[in-house]
This record gives C-alpha cells, structure tokens and sequence, in this order.
C-alpha cells in the first residue's frame, strides 16, 4: 500500500509523497489519499500511474495545439507566436486564470511542468519532420491518446478544485446549512469552461444553451462535492446511504481492500473518472458525436420546448378547379 498526499486543488497528477514537504502550512493544504495494487481503470482515472504529471499536461498541450491546427491555423498562415498563444490557451486558460478568483498563484507560473509541456505539444504538432506529429495526432489513434489523457487531467481539476474552495469555505458555511454548498461547485465549472469564454466570448459561447463543459463539470463538481465533503449535511448523508452500498461492491470488484472500500473520497473520484472517460470517448465524431449530452431530455424540460403545430389553411374550391384546369 501508497501513501500519497495530494495538494488541494490540483489534478491527482500533482501527487507529494509523504514526507517529502516540510511546511505543512502551504496554501492549499493537503489530504491523504490511500492506493494499492487496484484495476489499472482506477489507476488511469486517479492519475495514478508513473510520470502522470508529465503526460498528463502533455496530453492537454497536444490537443490545444491541435485544436488551433484544425482550425484557425489549418493552412499554417498564423504567425508562430499567435499559433502558440493560442494554443496554450484553448488548453490551459483555466489553469491560468481560475484560480486568481481565489487569490492563489496560477499553475502556469507555479508549474515548470505546465509551461513546458506548452512548449513541447506545440513542437511536436507544428514543427516535426515531414509533419510527422501533426499527421500522426490527427490518426484515431493519435486522437484517442491525447483525448483520453486530457480528459484525465479534467477529471483531476474537477474533483482537485473541489477540493481546494471546500477547504477554504469550510469554517465558514451559511446558516441555512452545515456545508458550503456553491463555491465547491462552482469553483471547478469556472476552471472548465474558462477556454470557451476566453476564446469565443461570453455572448457566443453561451448562446446556443448550455455547453457540454459546463454540463458535465457541474453534474460531476456536485456528485463529489455532496458525496465526499457533506458529512453532516442531509443531502450528503442520504447520497451516501443510497449508494455507499453498491459502492463497497464496486470498489471490491476493483480490488480495494478494506480502507479503500470505505474511504467517501477515493470512491467519488473514481465514479467521476469512470464517467469523465465514458462521455469523452462517447462524444469523439467516430462515435456519438460532440453533440450527444445524456442531459439532454432535462435540458428539453427546463427551456420548455414543445412541437409548435402549423396551421395551414385549406385549399379554397376555386383553387382546386383552377388547378384541375391546367391539369
């Protein structure tokens, strides 16, 4: 069995062994997080596995960089420097401007590994040989890696960001409940969905409804939240008594031991993992497609939209005859 303590408030990549900080006064605190020899899916989703912070960010950079090279830079006529910014930013814009709303350092200038990463995605999908990088990203294959490596990475900022607002609201909940209930959740949407204001604009990125990040980053931030920070509150202590049972049984199948059947906190982040992977794999255009959403029978209810019937006027006689005539 692993210890591992990880900083609150950062994707699960950004794994501290034990022992390995002296100040434990550091901002954000840390919560431990107990691991064994489980199935490589819980291994993937938690971001448990060697060199994940590498990957990881390398993963998001690739698919920044690609994003621009599919879309705006398609014929490469950007100016590099436009295409890197760029870039950088359709991939980490909510690394490195959420968490000035909570008046911590970004990770883009905390984190070598973030900046770097930047760098080497752009190289890679912009300046190999023969295009080599570009050609080879833009394979099933290629998608698939770096799809599925970023959305691992999400999955991190999600649950990591809950994390983080919990612990800074949590001496400090409103009198109507135990628990802080929106700054947990709202927190981790923000970082998801920073990209889509930075880049599109507030009116256009909204305009047709809710976007899929914004979907899925809110369903996932309240599931955890409730499910691994609301010990006293009613909606976590009914959430936890309805599915901690099948939980048990499902981490068991996932080669848990006792601890790790029990532990509220490992249990979320892995159903949030589990769900985070399906839907990104799901959406790819090969599959489902971006537009697929399971939300979207309640996104129908709340805009109330409804089949309009047309009335079409009957055909007067006179038209029928007229019409009989030229026949």
């Amino acid at each position: 069995e692993r210890r591992i303590d990880y900083q609150v408030g950062a994707p699960p990549c950004h794994a501290i062994k034990s022992g390995s900080h002296h100040n434990t006064t550091i901002y954000p605190p840390f919560i431990t997080v107990y691991y064994s020899k489980m199935n490589h899916l819980v291994a993937l989703v938690t971001g448990n596995f060697p060199y994940a912070t590498e990957i990881l960010c390398l993963a998001m950079a690739i698919q920044g960089a690609m994003t621009v090279r599919k879309g705006p830079n398609s014929k490469k006529s950007m100016n590099w420097f436009h295409a890197f910014l760029k870039s950088t930013l359709t991939a980490y814009s909510g690394a490195a401007f959420t968490n000035m709303f909570m008046g911590r350092p970004t990770a883009m200038f905390s984190n070598d590994i973030f900046f770097g990463a930047c760098v080497i995605g752009f190289v890679i999908v912009n300046y190999l040989p023969l295009d080599i990088g570009y050609h080879f990203f833009n394979t099933f294959l290629g998608e698939v890696w770096y799809t599925v490596f970023s959305q691992v990475f999400r999955m991190g900022g999600v649950t990591g960001f809950s994390d983080a607002a919990y612990a800074a609201f949590k001496d400090s909940p409103s009198v109507w409940y135990p628990t802080p209930i929106f700054g947990p959740i709202l927190f981790p949407v923000a970082l998801g969905n920073m990209g889509g204001f930075f880049m599109k604009g507030f009116d256009a990125y909204l305009e047709n409804g809710m976007p899929w990040l914004f979907q899925q980053a809110f369903a996932c931030a309240t599931f955890y939240h409730f499910y691994a920070h609301d010990a006293d509150g009613y909606v976590g202590q009914t959430l936890r008594g309805v599915v901690k049972p099948l939980g048990i049984a499902f981490m068991t199948l996932m080669g848990a031991d006792e601890k790790e059947r029990e532990d509220d906190v490992l249990f979320a982040r892995v159903i949030v993992g589990i769900f985070m992977l399906v839907m990104v794999v799901v959406r790819m255009p090969q599959f489902l497609g971006p537009s697929y959403s399971p939300f979207t029978a309640l996104g129908g209810i709340l805009n109330n939209k409804k089949s309009k019937k047309v009335n079409v006027a009957p055909k007067s006689s006179k038209s029928k005859k007229n019409k009989a005539k030229k026949q």
